[in-house]
Parts: C-alpha cells; sequence; structure tokens
C-alpha cells in the first residue's frame, strides 16, 4: 500500500473501534432517500466523528458532499466536526455469490476510477431495461415510460427504485414484499447483469490509491450458518484470505444489520489474517418497513459492544 492508503486504512480500523463512525451510508445517488448534502448534514447533527457516503455503484454525490463538508467546517469549529470519507459500494461476484465491495478514497478518486464506474453504470442500465421490460410482460403495468435514470448524470437506478414504482403503483404494499415475489434471483422479474470479476475491481481501487473492504459478509450465502459450525467457518476463513490475496484490505465486520455473534466472528478473522475492520449502518434515509438499519451516531461504539463486552466476560 502506498502512505495515503496506510494512513486511511489506519484511520477507518481506529476510529471504527474508537466508536462513533459510520462508513456505509447511501445518497439519492443510488438507493437513498436523501440528497448528499442531506445526508452530510444529518450526519454533523449526529455528531459522527467520521462518516463515508457510499452509494451502489456511483461517485456522483462525492462533490455536492464535499463542497458542503467545506462550508460546515469554516461555520464549525472545535472537537465535534465530522470527517467526511470519499466512498462507493461496488457490486461483483465472487464465489458463486454477489458480493459488494465498499472502497474508500483518501482524496478524490482520479479520472480513470470515474471511467470504470461508468462502465458498470453502463451494464446497471443494460439490466434495468431488461428487467423493466420483463416486468411488464408479467402484467405489471407501471405508470413509467421506461426505466429512469434520475436528474443527475451520475444517479444509478436499480431494483430499489423498481420496488418503490411497483409500491407506488399499488402492486405491493412494501418494497420488501416486491422484491420476495418479483425482484430476488429466481423469482420471476430477476434478471442478472454482468459483473466485472473483484479482480478487475478490487485492481481499480488499488491503482485509484483506495481502500477496499467487504460490505455485510452476514448477508452472502458462504457466510456460516452457525458461528459453531467448524468447516463452514473455515471456508468463510478461507474466502477472506483468498480476497486479501487479490488486494481486499478489510471487513465491514459492524453492520447495521449483523448479530452479534457474526460481527464477534468477523472481527476475530479480520485481525487473524491482518485486514481492517469497519462499522456501516447502510442507512438509506428514512425506511418505514425497516430493511436498513438508522444511521449511528456519536454514541455508537459496536467494538466495545460486540467485542469487549464478550472478550470481558470470557475473562
Amino acid at each position: 500500500m502506498t502512505d495515503k492508503q496506510q494512513q486511511l486504512a489506519a484511520f477507518l480500523d481506529q476510529t471504527t473501534i474508537a466508536g462513533g463512525a459510520d462508513f456505509h451510508l447511501h445518497s439519492n445517488y443510488s438507493d437513498g432517500l436523501l440528497g448528499p448534502v442531506d445526508v452530510l448534514r444529518a450526519a454533523w447533527k449526529a455528531r459522527l466523528r467520521a462518516m463515508a457516503i457510499t452509494d451502489h455503484d456511483s461517485l456522483g454525490g462525492i462533490a455536492e458532499a464535499e463542497a458542503e463538508h467545506k462550508l460546515l467546517l469554516t461555520e464549525n469549529k472545535g472537537p465535534d466536526v465530522t470527517v467526511f470519507v470519499a466512498g462507493i459500494e461496488i457490486s461483483t461476484y465472487f464465489a458463486d455469490s454477489e458480493i459488494h465491495l465498499l472502497a474508500y478514497f483518501p482524496e478524490k478518486p482520479p479520472a480513470e476510477m470515474y471511467k470504470f464506474i461508468a462502465e458498470i453504470q453502463k451494464e446497471r442500465k443494460i439490466r434495468n431495461q431488461r428487467m423493466f421490460e420483463q416486468i411488464l410482460k408479467l402484467g405489471y403495468e407501471l405508470s413509467i415510460s421506461g426505466p429512469e435514470e434520475g436528474d443527475k448524470e451520475d444517479e444509478v437506478w436499480g431494483r430499489v427504485h423498481l420496488a418503490r414504482q411497483l409500491v407506488k403503483d399499488g402492486y405491493f404494499k412494501s418494497g420488501k414484499e416486491a422484491f420476495k415475489k418479483l425482484l430476488l434471483p429466481g423469482k420471476p422479474g430477476y434478471i442478472a447483469r454482468r459483473h466485472f470479476t473483484v479482480q478487475e475491481c478490487l485492481r481499480h481501487i488499488d491503482a485509484a490509491n483506495g481502500i477496499a473492504v467487504l460490505a455485510h459478509p452476514h448477508e452472502y450465502k458462504f457466510c456460516p450458518p452457525s458461528v459453531d459450525d467448524e468447516e463452514a467457518v473455515q471456508l468463510l476463513t478461507d474466502i477472506f484470505r483468498d480476497l486479501k490475496a487479490m488486494g481486499l484490505h478489510g471487513i465491514e465486520a459492524f453492520h447495521g444489520m449483523v448479530d452479534p455473534e457474526q460481527a464477534y466472528l468477523f472481527y476475530k478473522l479480520a485481525r487473524e489474517l491482518d485486514l481492517i475492520v469497519t462499522q456501516g449502518s447502510d442507512n438509506h434515509g428514512k425506511d418505514v418497513n425497516g430493511s436498513h438499519h438508522v444511521m449511528y451516531t456519536r454514541e455508537t461504539e459496536l467494538y466495545r459492544e460486540y467485542v469487549l463486552s464478550r472478550d470481558k466476560s470470557a475473562d
């Protein structure tokens, strides 16, 4: 790693251990409900020590957030300022599962990273159109003429937007129901999209001086059904080790929807493999269906809650 990468990796890890950070937040440049400025202001209101906007396959909100962050720094002095980290959540495929990589950058990503993300967005748009047409064939008469890409050039649509439209048009009571019955893999409305390989993604992140972290590992089918399943834990360990060999720097051990037992396991494995750990709520804004966690606050100390408390009891 370069000096800048090492400094950023240490910052992400140490701030996670200290608590009061949220390194996984979404804006309306992907499937969040708030604009980047509002997300940033909410983070300051929560008195977070540090935060990152990590939109799905989009770097579009970074410029707005950075500009607002500079303004907030001029308006606020003292110990409660919030550090802003530029980030993104990239979808890829590994170990027969779609996985997500959180990438963080010590400064604005270079032009080559934006070009790579543009290629990913192109694949998303192709899939969105195919899914939209498939949903129409299934008899759902949507009140839009096609998958919207938003008013902003870098705003990225996905299945969440289609789910929201289906709810808006009265076909489902919630986005969760739309996913369960129509939009998940294996369901009639789902169409897979081409993913860039995890090696390609990690290579581009590294070339951009970024830090790559595996997002919400508890969501993947290679996550052990039980932390007491030694064979499954060994498989997960091997997967983490393989990803590290490809260029992964860390694990999102403390996710908003993770089970405490799993969080403790992820932390232990990360430390065994010399990977950093991060925490992130994965907040998408107001979510009445409870499918995402609320934004963390300065008082959120998941390392203390999930690791230290357990180690003390073990003693």
